[in-house]
């Protein structure tokens, strides 16, 4: 594999995740989602997927490693952001407030937490891609026998 072959891995696996945050603020906006593009375990999306597989290949590299701790936290907070929208509307315990709180106040309440949660995702975003272009800087700077020694 070369280092152009790495590069280009690379920058698909960016835009799967830019592809995938664009699914989170789509279910923020009211758009309808896939079944697809709906909040799965961070090893199983397409990032998670080149990161775990191939990428691995990359472990070597001291930017490799600051990508899972983001990339994990980026799904838990999607969960929470699908569970906030979908999940289902509980009313509070107690009979004053079973009987003056609506429904329609639980779901704002739960949509504007949501779109808290939005602003969260797109920070932790922000440094997954940071933590993603270094890592490509690092292999840019190898060498083609670094490469080589990759795998």
């Amino acid at each position: 594999m070369t280092k152009k072959d790495i590069v280009i891995q690379l920058r698909a696996a960016k835009a799967a995740h830019i592809q995938w945050r664009a699914y989170a603020q789509a279910i923020i906006n009211g758009f309808s989602v896939d079944q697809n593009h709906v909040p799965v375990i961070h090893t199983n999306c397409k990032f998670g997927q080149w990161y775990y597989g191939k990428g691995q290949m990359l472990s070597s590299l001291p930017g490799y490693s600051a990508i899972d701790a983001p990339h994990a936290m980026l799904h838990q907070v999607y969960m929470e952001i699908f569970k906030l929208i979908f999940g289902e509307v509980k009313k509070p315990k107690g009979l004053f407030a079973a009987l003056f709180t609506s429904t329609d106040k639980l779901r704002e309440k739960n949509m504007k937490s949501a779109q808290e949660q939005m602003a969260k995702l797109v920070e932790i975003s922000e440094l997954l891609l940071s933590a993603i272009n270094t890592l490509e800087k690092q292999v840019m700077e190898l060498s083609d026998e670094e490469i080589e020694a990759l795998y």
